[in-house]
């Protein structure tokens, strides 16, 4: 069974700008991708077999968070 997985708005809107941007720059099916390779990912990550790393950042670990990088540039925080 897998983890519940809510998307805060502000993570959505976050999402949606980024492919916005991309789509700004005239690559409308890369900003698709983009998209759907992210939902993807959220729900690859909801497999509860899997334990994943406490975040480097104090203020994150204080708290218990977890971190996963995604694509080498953005960071997933749960």
């Amino acid at each position: 069974m897998g983890r519940q997985i809510t998307i805060k708005e502000s993570v959505a809107e976050s999402i949606a700008e980024i492919a916005w941007y991309i789509e700004s720059k005239g690559l409308i099916d890369t900003a698709e991708k983009f998209t759907d390779e992210v939902y993807d990912y959220f729900i690859k990550i909801s497999d509860s077999r899997r334990i994943h790393a406490i975040c480097r950042d104090p203020g994150r670990a204080l708290f218990g968070y977890r971190c996963i990088p995604y694509k080498k540039k953005y960071t997933i925080v749960f």
